[in-house]
């Protein structure tokens, strides 16, 4: 639905590259969507599909749906049935004709299960539940770091890392001001704050006129490749979005073994646990966020290993995508069954 062209040799043997000819923006509303339901029609009768996998729900769940075409299976990305189900009636009715019209449903935490099956009441064979999760052995407290992390070298700096969009969903403004209130306390903390997107204008300033340039480096985006590199450098990973489902940079930042911190939503909870392996602080709240980073920044050295092998042996028991994605191809087998013989 975009005219961004994937890398030469991204794509694996077999799959095809379709070209549409509309553009439907990110983070469009839903009426929005509705004008590319013909073409997407004329897409599938040329493709003749056996199954449509669709996501986010207002956006391509939604054109899938009112395209008439079974099966599908609906995949939520988290926050738009968390978050952009309440947005107003429109955004409420484009996500009830997303799940009506989809013979599957896909998520990756309970409370996003939840939320969808009060709205459509699909039976659990219709259901595949399991965190995106991480490649065995991408993400690991050791390897190389970056070579630009420069200050993650000095002896006692404790460094903190961000990789979430700088987008208001993400409330990075909340995230800096919790970082800048706990540096008074101990100027030993550094923040790496990856990303880019809307907010980088404001994001900027804040760094300026707190005059924490010294202290928080913003090297933009980064590679997937890169990615890990990264992690290693920091000590622990925080983030203030106000929605996730499960959140992939976080299972990121625990296969690496980091100690985690981020918001009191019911998704993070499914993997956090307060004192253990991380701490939740309250939405919007940058004073206990920063009480939060203080509390991770006084571990001692026993504690953080001890909160490393954790998050490391939890990511390996609930999110290896080798192990979990086997789930969705028999979903997939079983939609078909479904469609063409109704079993």
């Amino acid at each position: 639905m975009t005219r961004n062209q994937p890398p030469d040799g991204w794509l694996p043997p077999g799959v095809v590259w379709v070209q549409a000819k509309q553009v439907v923006p990110r983070n469009a509303d839903p009426g929005h969507c509705e004008h590319f339901v013909a073409e997407f029609q004329d897409l599938l009768r040329s493709l003749q599909p056996d199954l449509v996998h669709a996501g986010p729900v207002q956006s391509c769940g939604y054109i899938a749906a009112l395209s008439g075409f079974r099966p599908v299976l609906l995949m939520s990305w988290g926050s738009d049935i968390l978050a952009a189900t309440h947005r107003n009636e429109e955004w409420r009715c484009a996500t009830e004709i997303a799940l009506r019209g989809a013979t599957g449903f896909f998520c990756d935490c309970n409370a996003v299960r939840a939320l969808a099956t009060g709205i459509v009441a699909f039976p659990d064979s219709r259901i595949v539940q399991f965190p995106w999760g991480i490649q065995r052995g991408r993400f690991a407290p050791a390897g190389p770091k970056p070579e630009r992390a420069e200050f993650t070298s000095l002896p006692d700096a404790i460094t903190f890392i961000s990789t979430r969009s700088w987008e208001p969903m993400y409330d990075i403004d909340v995230l800096l001001e919790a970082f800048h209130q706990a540096h008074r306390v101990n100027r030993r903390l550094r923040l790496l704050l990856l990303g880019d997107g809307s907010e980088a204008g404001r994001i900027r300033d804040f760094i300026v006129t707190r005059k924490l340039a010294e202290v928080v480096r913003t090297p933009g985006q980064i590679t997937g490749e890169e990615l890990p590199r990264w992690f290693r450098a920091a000590d622990a990973y925080i983030s203030c979005a106000k929605s996730d489902g499960t959140s992939i940079s976080l299972l990121e930042a625990m296969a690496t073994g980091l100690a985690v911190i981020a918001t009191d939503i019911p998704s993070n909870r499914e993997w956090i646990t307060p004192g253990e392996n991380g701490w939740l602080a309250p939405v919007g709240c940058s004073e206990q966020f920063a009480e939060r980073i203080l509390r991770a920044a006084n571990l001692s050295g026993g504690e953080r290993e001890a909160i490393s092998l954790r998050n490391q042996q939890i990511v390996s028991q609930r999110a290896d995508w080798d192990k979990n994605f086997p789930a969705l191809i028999e979903m997939y087998e079983r939609l078909r069954r479904v469609a063409t013989d109704g079993t």
